[in-house]
């Protein structure tokens, strides 16, 4: 499977980074890893989470530990996961939704 990231994820990513740095210098490295593991489990059932538009294929995944939601989209017949945005779940969601 393939795993490709839209810009805005990779800036929201790096923003989340540096926000964790600041908060425990080491810190922002176990994010980055808690970030790779997740995408890596939701690569192993894509479908399996929630549906956050009706519009498209967008699904969310919830990371517990650093309370991160990573939107998602699924597209079987390229075999591809499309990380489409990187958040805190304390931050609104609202402004992280692609318009449709």
């Amino acid at each position: 499977m393939q795993i490709r990231h839209l810009d805005e994820a990779v800036a929201d990513a790096r923003r989340e980074f540096e926000f964790w740095r600041e908060q425990e210098p080491g810190l922002e490295v176990e994010f980055a890893r808690e970030l790779d593991a997740a995408i890596r489990t939701l690569c192993l059932s894509p479908n399996g989470y929630v549906r956050v538009s009706k519009k498209r294929e967008l699904r969310r995944f919830y990371e517990k530990r650093f309370h991160t939601h990573i939107l998602y989209e699924y597209r079987s017949d390229e075999d591809l996961v499309l990380i489409v945005r990187v958040y805190n779940a304390r931050m609104n969601p609202i402004r992280f939704l692609p318009e449709e």
